[in-house]
């Protein structure tokens, strides 16, 4: 996501009241907001607060509430708030364990907030850099059925994530399991950051915002925001690219590369014998570069990753403890790199063909170029 440099006086100091709850410390800052962890001074329970406050749109007030840029972001802003407290409303419609659960929303000091649980852990980017080893095929359908469950929810709303990534991914810890280390849980993934108020923000500030992530945003996302062929594929996608990158150690080519040259390993063959058959060919499919090749749906994700029953790996020590001792057999193994793929000697007339056609071009142009003098 490219965004400009956030004002340094941007974060509401600790102690301020926003509704009725007091303001603590910063959690986290993006482009369009910023979250603090606060407590409700009635109930006396830790909060995480997200304060609508678009970098590129907005600065602080003096008097300590959100106001435009400029004139000439006035309507931006406007658009974005709106959005923003649709997407609260949204979000608060729904009660799913991958989803944020917003307690409240409202209005106030020129912006808007939502009170959301706290939650405890870390982001899979950061669980996969600590594992140091590709999960096992258990753990991933687990984690990849709880975001695709979400996912298909939020679809039949018509509201596409758009920036799904291992860092907006977050992997709560569960204090009440046995288990005494994060990595032996079972996956508990819960969606960060849904795209709905960037979207519209996209739509009236097209040169200041970019929600593009190479290797998870797929080609149509480039088309700009207000592009018609974004859907349920558009996120497919991106979940894809999260899997292939989990069992593979780093994320696909950028789509736009791969339209130019498609370099990517398929998952296919990159996990041939330590992942199912099922598994491997769901995330090629997911991750076809042109919209109208890929997979439609989350449904369709679904189904085509199957139940890899009666799949046994190559490699016990690769994908060995399922969904408990994950941690340990995680310690044994290590990364295989991926196999690399070489391209396929042109044979004698592929380069007669390759001759011609340039021979071709070069008369064409010459043709056009006595045409235009001839004039």
């Amino acid at each position: 996501m490219l965004v400009p440099r956030r004002d340094v006086d941007a974060d509401l100091a600790p102690g301020t009241r926003i509704g009725h709850y007091i303001v603590e410390s910063r959690l986290g800052v993006g482009g369009h907001g910023i979250v603090y962890r606060a407590r409700d001074a009635a109930l006396g329970r830790k909060v995480a607060v997200k304060e609508y406050m678009p970098a590129t749109l907005a600065q602080r007030a003096p008097w300590g509430g959100v106001r435009p840029r400029s004139e000439r972001h006035e309507a931006a802003f406007a658009a974005g708030l709106k959005s923003f407290l649709n997407e609260a409303k949204l979000l608060a419609f729904f009660d799913h364990p991958a989803l944020v659960k917003v307690h409240q929303f409202w209005a106030e000091n020129g912006t808007a907030y939502m009170a959301m649980t706290l939650y405890e852990g870390m982001t899979l980017k950061a669980w996969l850099a600590q594992l140091g080893a590709p999960p096992s095929e258990a753990w991933l359908r687990q984690m990849a059925g709880e975001l695709i469950e979400v996912l298909g929810l939020m679809h039949e709303r018509q509201c596409y994530h758009r920036d799904i990534a291992p860092d907006n991914i977050l992997m709560r810890f569960d204090k009440s399991s046995g288990s005494g280390s994060f990595l032996e849980q079972r996956p508990h993934p819960l969606l960060l950051d849904f795209g709905s108020a960037r979207r519209v923000i996209g739509q009236e500030t097209q040169t200041l915002t970019a929600v593009l992530k190479p290797g998870y945003s797929p080609p149509e996302q480039y088309d700009g925001e207000t592009s018609q062929r974004q859907g349920p594929w558009t996120d497919v996608y991106a979940l894809a690219a999260v899997l292939y990158t989990a069992v593979f150690g780093k994320p696909p080519p950028s789509s736009v590369a791969r339209l130019i040259k498609d370099e990517m390993v398929p998952a296919a063959v990159a996990g041939a014998g330590r992942y199912s058959p099922s598994f491997l060919s769901a995330l090629d499919a997911g991750l076809e570069v042109r919209p109208e090749t890929r997979l439609r749906s989350m449904a369709e994700f679904k189904q085509r990753l199957g139940s890899g029953e009666g799949f046994v790996p190559e490699s016990a020590a690769a994908t060995a403890g399922g969904l408990s001792g994950f941690g340990a057999a995680a310690g044994a193994a290590s990364m295989r790199p991926m196999p690399a793929v070489q391209p396929a000697a042109p044979s004698r007339g592929q380069r007669l063909l390759e001759v011609v056609l340039i021979a071709v071009l070069v008369l064409a142009l010459l043709a056009a170029a006595w045409f235009w003098f001839a004039r």
